[in-house]
């Protein structure tokens, strides 16, 4: 894979781990957000599996990077439904962002 796609993915999962951070901490305490919370979860730990292994060379992304970008695309959509709620609203955005780059990683190494 290109350093540069590498590199773009990396940033996109950094954004959204900050983003799903953010929204999975506000949701916390409010009724009816129990799965945003969890899916916010899930996406920031497959996005922080993607960010350890593409920072020490693995050769092999492919499946890690198919893990992100469902949690990242399960985690948009559940958050998609509270956009009246900015911090979800961020979270989506960025998630979709990181699945984008995801997919893209995924076509260059095909």
């Amino acid at each position: 894979m290109e350093n540069k796609n590498i590199e773009s993915c990396i940033a996109a999962c950094e954004k959204c781990v900050d983003t799903c951070e953010t929204c999975s901490t506000e949701n916390k305490e409010t009724a009816g957000m129990e799965n945003s919370v969890e899916l916010c979860i899930a996406c920031i730990n497959a996005c922080n599996d993607l960010i350890t292994t593409s920072k020490n060379n693995a050769t092999n992304l492919d499946e890690l990077c198919k893990k992100c970008e469902q949690a990242c695309i399960a985690c948009a959509t559940e958050c998609a439904k509270n956009t009246d709620m900015e911090n979800c609203k961020e979270c989506a955005d960025a998630c979709n962002k990181c699945a984008t780059e995801c997919k893209a990683m995924l076509e260059v190494a095909a």
